[in-house]
């Protein structure tokens, strides 16, 4: 099969944090704008102050300068709450691209929640695949997924 061809492989990655399923799902969708590392993963950098998934199928996922203005990183394309989310993810793209596609998964496991997250679209026309992909595999996801199981263990302490 010629090079470009070929599809590129989904990034997936999972970790499991000790909360029920319910606690999990409420924590990563509506605590988003705590967990996400904004200066390190957003349009704005410094300037980002927030950001959201407005958790119902069309909703957007977006961040929020410290100016008030928004740039849109994708909408929600499934919402199944609490086992599952599916979303376009373009950010700063806006909503019209919905080549990429993060899914998120929860499942029970044991006294916790295994937290997949499946990022596919890599080889649609417009991505960067060899340095974004990369960048996404290597440092990107896992990297959120630590500030999630953070999120999540703070959280659980508190309560």
């Amino acid at each position: 099969m010629p090079e470009k061809a070929k599809k590129a492989e989904p990034i997936r990655q999972s970790v499991r944090v000790d909360c029920p399923i319910e606690d999990a799902f409420h924590l990563f969708i509506e605590e988003f704008g705590e967990w996400w590392p904004l200066a390190e993963y957003s349009v704005s950098g410094n300037d980002a102050e927030s950001c959201v998934i407005e958790p119902w199928v069309g909703g957007r996922i977006f961040e929020r300068s410290r100016t008030g203005e928004e740039h849109e990183w994708g909408w929600v394309r499934d919402w199944d709450p609490p086992s599952r989310l599916s979303l376009t993810w373009n950010p700063g793209g806006g909503t019209d691209d919905a080549s990429q596609t993060v899914d998120i998964q929860f499942e029970v496991q044991a006294d916790g929640t295994r937290v997949t997250v499946t990022h596919t679209g890599w080889e649609a026309p417009g991505v960067a695949v060899c340095s974004t992909r990369g960048d996404y595999a290597w440092m990107g996801t896992a990297a959120l997924l630590e500030c999630f199981c953070a999120l999540v263990a703070e959280q659980m302490v508190a309560a």
